[in-house]
Formats: C-alpha cells, sequence, structure tokens
C-alpha cells in the first residue's frame, strides 16, 4: 500500500450522533418555534361572542406581535414596535382585571414558566400554613380580544349604547350588532364622557368619582406591575371609621356585571322569591362593609382550588365590578337622607385613598398610552365600560388572520366521543380560513 493513500477519518461515537441528531430534530426546531412564539405571532381562540359577528365564537386566528413591539422575556421591556395601536385594529390584550402575580403579591411569587395554552407556573418564597410552594394559574393571566375604540386624548361616551368619540357617533364595525330591545342605566348603554389619558398627564384623585379612581388604579397597577397599588376604602362616622359596619338592608339593581354582589344578597332571599327575579329588578339583604373594603383592596376575587394535588396548588380570579361601589355610595346616601335636620352631624361618607407600597399618593403622571376597547357585540361585552383602560404595556398582538373555524355551538362533537367524530366536515367552517381580519365586514368608521 503507498503510503500517500489516503486513510477514512473515525466516525463519530454514537453519543455524539445522538446528540447531533437530537439537535438537528428536536432542539433546534424546538428553539426556532420559540422565537416565533415570544417575538412573532400569537395563537388565539375566540371564547364568547363579544366581538361577534366579526368574529365568532370558534375562530383560531393569528396575532401579530412585532407590530406593537415584541415583548423581551425575563424583563419588563419590549422591543421596539412598527406603530401604535389606533382606533378600528382588533387587539389581542393582557386582561388588567385580574393580578399579573398570583394574589397581587409580586415581592412573594417568581415566575417559573410560560405554558402557552395550558397557563403560568409561579414559585411561592413564603407559602403560608399548609400551602405548597409550587403554584400553577392556568387560566391567566387571561388574554382578551377586543377593538380598540379609542386612545390617549381622545372622549370616550356612550349614549343610549351608542358610542361616542371625541362627541361623534360611531357606528358598529365589522359585522357588529345590538342586541337589547330596550336600554339600561348601565355602562353598556350610558357611560361617560371620559377623556382617555396619555403619557405625561397627571391624573390627581381629589374629585375623582369612585369609577374613575378605579380606572385610574387599574392603570397605575399596569404600567408598575412590580409595586402594589391598592384603593383603600373607609366608611366614616362622627366618630371616625366605622370598619365593622353592616348595611342592614342593602339595596342594589340585579345586573349580570354585579353578579358577585347579587349572588350576596340573593342568597338571603327565600326560595320562591328568587324564582321570580329579572335583571333589573333592586334586591336587598345585610352586607358588612368589609365586603367592599377587601375587595377594592386588590379588585381581584379568587376563588379556591375544586380539586387540590399534593405537589402544587392552582389559584384563579374574577374581576370585581367597580360600579357595585357606586350602590354604596348610594346606600350612604340613603341612610343620610333619613336623618332629619337635628341628626346631620351623624351623616355617613366613603372616604378613598390610594397607596403605593403601603405609602398614600394623591395623584399619579401616566407613563404610557392607553386605549379604550370594546367589543363589536356591543350589548354582549365586557369590556373597557366595564373594567377601564388598557395600558400599552398590556397589548400583547395585532390579530391578522383566521387560520382555523370550528363550529361546535351545540357541545355535539366531543373529542371523547367517536361516534361524534363524523360530523368534523360538517362543524369546520371553511369559508372563513385564511380571511384577514381587517377585511372582516366594513371598515373602521
Amino acid at each position: 500500500m503507498s503510503e500517500n493513500a489516503p486513510t477514512s477519518s473515525p466516525k463519530p461515537s454514537w453519543t455524539k450522533r445522538i446528540f447531533h441528531g437530537l439537535a438537528r430534530e428536536i432542539l433546534v426546531p424546538i428553539s426556532m418555534a420559540l422565537v416565533v412564539i415570544f417575538f412573532v405571532i400569537q395563537a388565539f381562540k375566540i371564547p364568547s361572542g363579544s366581538m361577534e359577528d366579526t368574529l365568532l365564537v370558534g375562530d383560531f386566528l393569528l396575532g401579530l406581535k412585532f407590530i406593537y413591539g415584541s415583548p423581551i422575556p425575563f424583563s419588563e421591556k419590549r422591543l421596539p414596535g412598527f406603530q401604535d395601536p389606533e382606533p378600528g385594529d382588533i387587539i389581542i390584550f393582557r386582561f388588567p382585571g385580574e393580578p399579573e402575580y398570583p394574589d397581587y403579591e409580586p415581592a412573594r411569587y417568581s415566575h417559573i414558566a410560560n405554558l402557552l395554552m395550558l397557563g403560568n407556573l409561579y414559585w411561592d418564597r413564603t407559602p403560608g400554613p399548609g400551602q405548597q410552594r409550587l403554584v400553577h394559574f392556568p387560566e391567566g393571566p387571561k388574554d382578551f380580544i377586543k377593538r380598540c375604540v379609542a386612545k390617549s386624548g381622545q372622549t370616550v361616551q356612550i349614549k343610549d349604547g351608542v358610542l361616542h368619540v371625541d362627541g361623534v357617533p360611531h357606528v358598529v364595525p365589522g359585522y357588529g350588532k345590538y342586541l337589547a330591545p330596550s336600554r339600561e342605566p348601565t355602562p353598556r348603554d350610558f357611560f361617560g364622557p371620559v377623556r382617555v389619558p396619555g403619557p405625561g398627564d397627571t391624573l390627581r384623585f381629589a374629585g375623582l368619582k369612585s369609577k374613575d379612581l378605579w380606572f385610574v388604579r387599574s392603570l397605575m397597577m399596569q404600567e408598575n406591575p412590580q409595586v402594589r397599588t391598592t384603593l383603600e376604602l373607609k366608611l366614616v362616622g362622627p366618630n371616625g371609621p366605622i370598619p365593622q359596619y353592616v348595611f342592614e338592608n342593602f339595596r342594589a339593581p340585579l345586573f349580570n356585571h354585579k353578579g358577585f354582589l347579587a349572588n350576596v344578597l340573593i342568597e338571603q332571599m327565600p326560595e320562591e322569591k328568587r324564582m321570580t327575579l329579572h335583571l333589573g329588578d333592586t334586591i336587598g339583604g345585610r352586607l358588612p362593609f368589609a365586603f367592599f373594603s377587601d375587595l377594592a383592596r386588590t379588585g381581584f376575587i379568587p376563588h379556591p382550588d375544586p380539586n387540590p394535588t399534593g405537589f402544587k396548588r392552582t389559584i384563579g380570579y374574577d374581576s370585581f365590578d367597580p360600579s357595585q361601589l357606586e350602590d354604596l355610595e348610594n346606600n350612604v346616601a340613603i341612610l343620610n337622607s333619613q336623618l332629619d335636620s337635628t341628626q346631620t352631624a351623624q351623616k355617613l361618607r366613603v372616604e378613598y385613598s390610594v397607596l403605593m407600597d403601603g405609602k398614600p399618593v394623591e395623584q399619579y403622571v401616566v407613563q404610557q398610552k392607553a386605549f379604550f376597547m370594546m367589543g363589536d357585540n356591543r350589548d354582549n361585552s365586557q369590556d373597557s365600560r366595564f373594567w377601564g383602560f388598557v395600558s400599552h404595556r398590556n397589548i400583547k398582538a395585532k390579530a391578522f388572520i383566521v387560520y382555523f373555524s370550528f363550529d361546535n355551538a351545540d357541545d355535539s362533537f366531543a373529542f371523547t366521543n367517536p361516534i361524534s367524530w363524523f360530523k368534523i366536515p360538517f362543524k369546520v367552517r371553511w369559508l372563513r380560513f385564511g380571511k384577514l381580519i381587517n377585511d372582516i365586514g366594513r371598515p373602521w368608521e
């Protein structure tokens, strides 16, 4: 054999071959997918009818994150966006009506992982007696989808259910609709006028109505997630605060958005009377002032884990509607009106104060742009009329395209029922595939 004959290079070891195969077939695709998920797109499924008939229950859509600026993982910063949200845009955003951190205690909890469709995991540094350190937040923080109808500097008002921006009435865009045959004294039908605040605006708390103050506090919480911002309520009488006060016959109108308050009052009613209730009826019962002071402190209503496990605990929250504070003020006014001229010194009043990390503040300078969101299904949408402004920090993506649509309104299809699988071709809304969301229905007017 010639001394110059080429020698074959040694084959890589089996461990290297396995590692290279894993990297090529698994690690690289997963890494690329994560980059796309973090920075480029967001998948979203329409869970309710609040955007009908522009978007339908069962629509699956993609939103573009980079349009408004993608979030930078493990930080509070964002990459520069190409544009800001504009009125008419359909936007995916983090719902401001629940805590970004469990129990609204950012100093106590560390975020471990976003499990995408399965929620988020947190680590509890100081668990209470019998509490697990691993915390699963399966439903949140939730993402919502609504249409931006106004931005910082614009004034919003609802008259007889119709949106007015800067005094100009706006028809419902897309294939939006009204449903109610009559109008009611609720934020859905009568609201504002309210100016959407913007960067540099100084919001002074003195003289603000309770709902306006709630909206401001919500904006502060969105812009400062690491700071505990609370709304403190005091019921004050002639001799000072009365924290243990109980309203013997608290009266409130029955509406869906007042569900938490309504449930407390309805539970005290006889069964036969409950069966005759209708929306708009006035209901009453005993109610402690602490009902309001405890819930207003955070604004979130925790609901217990129905199936606790041994290694983690599951958490969830509902939002507290601020119009219930107006019910509190109305009942205080009723009590005061029943006093005669010799009893005016016994009048009650509700005092509000805002605290940031336990320190009272009397004003706030807005840091980012804010937006007013509404559903196209105007009479069936919980939106900014009820829970306030959305900060630019909570904006996640601009809705872009419907990539799949499935109509299972009758619940006749289930993966666990193979017999129902033959219905799949008839339940898929084939004509909605690939529809650009801006092209669905009429443009914003």
